[in-house]
């Protein structure tokens, strides 16, 4: 494992962190776990969500949270937008998320690593149907390479989520499109208005921690936050243009995607079981027989 050195202090490069519900595993988990050993077994490799490991696992190393983040789907989320989580592979700059839905096709890791971005995960179709209008950003967090410092200075900071003064302010500093429209809005909506843009001014409804905890409450995806909002929050929150995540994820529509990376298969792929899985058949290392 490489060691890269930021700030007088020594960091391992990357930990692999695969989130478990529960043994046995089924035989598509099964699958996606022979290509993380195959192709990253080198890495650091951490299973979260379970208080033991079975001794056929004594290849990775168990990393405890309270149970309560995996009671369900939201409770993962939710550990995925705490500090505690970074904090816990703040020895590594980056982490791997490698959920059981995943599959990886290549050791490469460190490259994408060297590439710098704070965040990168599958593209997201504008319209799964339709793939050819294009993608919407990126990415999804099933397979996700996240930099661990950038999300601490996230989750940590002040910075307000949008920016307020798109409503409410004087017209030098909005839209104009925005203050013709309140003009000729009746008094009380203009009032409300320019109120409701001088609390978010303040934080009120517009902070960090206001939506992780709308994001709670919503039964939202936690990849959301990082792909629409991170970017917000730190200015220089590096995510790549999706045709460059093309390389490293692909999600919906493989076929699409595959041809859009130049007929190349990517890094990795996530919920390829769900998402036209006849496609990735011919890529599945072959599994062993069940003993008799």
């Amino acid at each position: 494992m490489k060691i890269v050195r930021k700030s007088g202090r020594a960091k391992k490069l990357v930990a692999v962190v695969t989130p478990v519900a529960r043994f046995p595993l089924s035989a598509d988990e099964e699958i996606s776990m022979l290509h993380l050993r195959k192709h990253l077994g080198t890495f650091d490799r951490y299973i979260i969500g379970l208080p033991d490991l079975p001794k056929e696992f004594s290849d990775f190393t168990l990393k405890l949270f309270p149970a309560k983040f995996f009671s369900d789907r939201y409770g993962y989320n939710h550990l995925m937008l705490t500090e505690a989580f970074y904090r816990a592979f703040s020895e590594y700059e980056y982490v791997l998320i490698y959920q059981l839905d995943c599959l990886v096709f290549a050791g490469n890791l460190e490259e994408w690593c060297r590439k710098n971005w704070d965040y990168v995960g599958a593209p997201w179709l504008k319209n799964p149907q339709q793939p050819i209008e294009g993608f919407r950003a990126v990415g999804n967090g099933g397979l996700s390479l996240r930099r661990v410092s950038s999300a601490l200075k996230v989750l940590a900071s002040k910075t307000l989520v949008d920016d307020p003064q798109t409503l409410g302010q004087r017209p030098g500093e909005r839209s104009k499109v925005i203050y013709d429209a309140l003009k000729t809005t009746p008094l009380f909506n203009r009032i409300f208005s320019r109120a409701k843009a001088w609390l978010h001014s303040h934080g009120y409804h517009n902070s960090v921690h206001w939506r992780i905890k709308q994001t709670m409450e919503y039964k939202s995806h936690e990849d959301f936050f990082w792909a629409l909002d991170a970017p917000k929050v730190m200015k220089d929150f590096r995510i790549p243009p999706p045709h460059e995540a093309l390389a490293f994820s692909i999600e919906m529509a493989p076929s699409y995607c595959v041809a859009e990376n130049s007929g190349k298969l990517p890094f990795g792929c996530h919920a390829w079981a769900k998402y036209d899985r006849e496609f990735w058949e011919p890529f599945l290392l072959p599994t062993q027989p069940n003993p008799k």
